[in-house]
């Protein structure tokens, strides 16, 4: 007997079954990973960090042979390689792009064209405006935490 899923935003924003994300972690988000979390109905972001463009391309091959899931690719703008390895992601048109530590409204603009979804991770609320108000992100969602 088949797990039920849940309804949440983030089940109904990436078309997965449970709202469990696992983060592009460098050296452990790997093809596998991604796609073993996909398959058990989260999203799996790759870590595409201290992956090469060519790395990136065949990892996403590598995904989608083992997973017709929902999958991402986590993309840190400040590291060396993450422009082209983003354009690899939107070449590919990888379903979910995680963009974080720098300014991606180019990567949203063109995942949006096919239909991508852009999660932006941020340090903090100041972020998470800027992130909301540049339309970036798929679906707006800050909460406010009082102390």
């Amino acid at each position: 007997m088949a797990a039920p899923s849940m309804a949440t935003r983030i089940t109904r924003m990436f078309g997965c079954r449970y709202p469990i994300v696992l983060p592009g972690m460098s050296w452990i988000s790997d093809a596998r990973l991604v796609a073993a979390v996909s398959n058990a109905g989260g999203v799996g972001l790759l870590a595409t960090g201290p992956l090469s463009p060519n790395m990136t391309r065949g990892a996403i091959k590598e995904i989608r042979r083992l997973t017709d899931e929902p999958f991402g690719i986590g993309c840190t703008l400040m590291m060396p390689g993450a422009r082209e390895n983003a354009k690899v992601a939107l070449e590919e048109e990888v379903p979910i792009i995680n963009i974080s530590l720098g300014k991606g409204e180019w990567i949203a603009e063109r995942a949006k064209m096919y239909g991508g979804k852009i999660l932006a991770t941020v340090t903090n609320a100041r972020h998470a405006k800027s992130a909301i108000d540049s339309g970036k992100v798929s679906e707006p969602y800050l909460r406010r935490y009082s102390r």
